[in-house]
């Protein structure tokens, strides 16, 4: 793995981490960008490739992680490694 794709996953990885710490892991419990104390830059990256990836999601300027898409798409780039 090339050291920009590893630095980019160590963000992810801990931006999933405060997602966890902070409780927004479903839609009753999503918060926003500044009670998840996460740059405002956020925003603008939920428009790319990763809010795509529907790993957060976002209800009227909220914000969760779906656990479950988190597992899908680790468990799809795991299988992609292994071939």
């Amino acid at each position: 793995m090339n050291k920009k794709r590893e630095a980019r996953l160590n963000v992810l990885y801990k931006v999933i981490e405060r997602f966890r710490i902070k409780g927004a892991l479903n839609e009753s419990s999503a918060l926003t960008i500044e009670e998840l104390g996460l740059p405002l830059r956020f925003k603008d990256v939920m428009s790319k490739r990763i809010g795509k990836s529907e790993i957060f999601i976002e209800i009227n300027g909220k914000y969760y992680l779906s656990e479950e898409r988190f597992r899908e798409i680790k468990q799809n780039f795991s299988h992609k490694q292994n071939s």
